[in-house]
């Protein structure tokens, strides 16, 4: 069987999950995520989620065609709403806005835990949802940003510890990245830019963007 080998976003995704957990990828897509960590035999087994039937179909196709449907089960679900605690160690989240993948977690008590592992990776808003992970007890355990189709992406790996957090502009902005990859400077780039052009009309973001450019000198 021909090995899948995922890139970009996905990738960076994998390369966070723990080995030896169960795997819940919210959004599954075409399931190539939970299909390329069975297949490397990373983790036992996944559920591979979907708010949408399309998706499901597809992801249902290819894990019948990789030979993984004894490991594999696929779940029409809204977020994590028809995932159980005891389903899953690992939580993978890609492809949705930052403000998105917030609202899901807000709406699952049971990722309020130590043993629960998430990986977001988020498209837009990423300063949205880390903002959100320190304001209610989750610390960032890894971060690092990948170049994918042209764009520059962040994943963030977190976990509950119950220690709020206030978190200004800069930190939600920047939260565990540093300029010392050319992946991580490339994002932090893409938000100084962002930042710049909002603080034409927000002049209280001007101390962000020095912060910021002093941090990628």
């Amino acid at each position: 069987m021909k090995l899948l080998n995922l890139r970009g976003r996905l990738s960076l995704c994998a390369e966070y999950v723990r080995r030896g957990s169960r795997l819940a990828d919210i959004g599954t897509d075409h399931g190539y995520l939970p299909i390329a960590l069975c297949q490397s035999e990373k983790i036992p087994s996944a559920l591979a989620c979907d708010i949408n039937p399309l998706p499901l179909q597809s992801a249902d196709k290819n894990i019948a065609e990789y030979g993984l449907r004894d490991r594999i089960l696929t779940r029409l679900s809204d977020g994590l709403k028809e995932v159980g605690a005891d389903e899953a160690d690992d939580i993978v989240i890609a492809g949705m806005g930052g403000e998105l993948i917030a609202a899901i977690l807000a709406d699952c008590a049971w990722v309020k835990s130590p043993s629960k592992n998430l990986v977001l990776q988020p498209m837009t808003r990423h300063d949205v949802l880390i903002r959100w992970l320190y304001e209610n007890g989750f610390s960032i355990v890894r971060q690092g940003a990948v170049r994918d189709g042209g764009k520059d992406y962040t994943v963030i790996c977190a976990r509950y510890d119950g220690t709020p957090r206030d978190c200004d502009t800069y930190e939600a902005h920047v939260g565990r990245l540093s300029p010392d990859s050319e992946a991580s400077a490339g994002f932090l780039q893409k938000c100084l830019r962002k930042l710049k052009k909002q603080s034409i009309g927000d002049p209280s973001l001007s101390p962000t963007v020095i912060k910021l450019e002093e941090l990628l000198r």
